[in-house]
């Protein structure tokens, strides 16, 4: 079987500055363009996917996940390297791409069809599927310059969904939908990875890339830097942003947020333990174990009462506790500029037999970046859980309380 997607040693170079306002100082500046700075979006990428396969992309901003859906789609050409795609594809990397305005959803629906490739007497057939999917049917003859954002990406990844594609490339506009919405999209995708699509999935929510997707690339500044299964990705995502952490500290071009996990790394998480209600270090725990938690902070610089966290998850990725300072409402005071402190936190394992992941880390309190973030400090095993399956262990106790013999005379009369 061929692959539907082949990506080889492909490389992506921008100019950076202004545009020539007009012919005389475009020939002026291709003169002078020794001095010229150009940024590479994309850097020697390669991977190819075979059919009934999914990929995921994730990376902070700036990492060059976009530019490959854009490359993929010829939107843009690489500077280096060769793309293959074989197999219609379709595309939703831009909301409202394809739209018109002015026309209506009906219109639009057969408009952006049409641009994807499909014959009217398919959209046709497709129409009144793609319009209950979008859940537009009262806004199907009004203009889409009256849609919200979420009306938008409803139609435009309902059309890009239900045109048969063999391939469908979707970035982070599905963010502006609903949590519904958003679900029956997740659904949708790994329905057409089932039947043989091939699907490459661009998001910040790591979680619904683990969801939909096997597979997942990592990229940094438009390297890729890991390549394999969604979940070890994930984990591989942020030690990877941790060990990078040191570019960030004067890099005011780097977005700020959270949701990037930029780290200055002006404190520091060092020997993150798990401690046993007897006050020996251990990984090995019964279900109901009292466990605390502890790590040594090291501050480089003053820090203003920061949010301090622990998680629990499963090797998949799945979430079993998350726990910050922030939502107990916990009040953390202010360390001082060169000093370390321990910090610990107390747990109640109730968790079933298995083998789980601890992560600790470190934000500022307005959460616009971390100071500090191990999602996988460290493994523990549970050993011990009494007839409990799942991921709780909710200490089920189970007793007869009452017997009593069926009446099985007759009824008189």
């Amino acid at each position: 079987m061929s692959p539907s997607l082949q990506f080889d040693h492909v490389s992506k170079r921008y100019r950076l500055g202004q545009s020539a306002p007009s012919l005389r100082s475009l020939l002026r500046s291709k003169k002078s363009s020794q001095g010229e700075r150009y940024h590479w979006a994309i850097n020697d990428i390669s991977f190819e996917m075979e059919p009934g396969h999914s990929m995921g992309i994730i990376g902070p901003n700036g990492a060059g996940k976009t530019t490959i859906l854009k490359l993929l789609s010829k939107v843009t050409r690489p500077t280096h390297g060769e793309i293959k795609v074989n197999g219609r594809f379709s595309a939703l990397i831009e909301l409202g791409a394809g739209f018109h305005p002015d026309l209506t959803g009906r219109e639009n629906i057969y408009l952006n069809g049409t641009i994807l490739g499909m014959k009217k007497s398919e959209i046709n057939a497709r129409f009144d599927e793609i319009v209950e999917f979008a859940g537009i049917g009262r806004y199907l003859d009004t203009p889409v310059k009256r849609y919200s954002s979420g009306m938008y990406a409803r139609l435009g990844f309902s059309v890009a969904a239900h045109i048969d594609p063999e391939i469908l490339l979707v970035d982070e506009v599905l963010a502006v939908g609903d949590m519904a919405f958003q679900k029956k999209c997740y659904d949708r995708m790994r329905l057409l990875t089932k039947e043989g699509k091939t699907i490459i999935f661009v998001s910040h929510n790591l979680r619904a890339i683990q969801s939909v997707t096997s597979r997942c690339l990592v990229l940094y500044r438009g390297n890729k830097v890991f390549d394999g299964d969604s979940a070890e990705a994930i984990a591989e995502y942020s030690n990877i942003i941790r060990q990078a952490a040191e570019e960030y500290r004067n890099d005011e071009e780097i977005e700020k947020g959270i949701s990037q996990r930029i780290m200055t790394h002006t404190a520091t998480i060092d020997d993150v333990s798990m401690v046993s209600e007897e006050g020996y270090p251990t990984a090995t725990f019964s279900a109901g174990d009292l466990v605390k938690v502890r790590a040594k902070i090291k501050f480089d610089e003053a820090a203003d009462s920061p949010v301090l966290a622990c998680r629990i998850q499963q090797p998949n990725g799945t979430v079993v506790y998350d726990f910050t300072t922030l939502w107990a409402e916990i009040p953390v005071q202010k360390f001082e500029a060169n000093t370390v402190v321990e910090i610990e936190f107390k747990l109640r394992l109730n968790l079933v037999e298995g083998i789980y992941q601890l992560g600790v880390n470190i934000a500022y309190n307005d959460l616009s970046r971390y100071y500090d973030r191990i999602d996988r400090a460290l493994d523990f095993v549970i050993t011990d859980t009494k007839g409990g399956r799942g991921i709780a262990d909710l200490q089920a106790d189970f007793s007869v309380t009452n017997i009593q013999p069926l009446d099985l005379r007759e009824p008189v009369g």
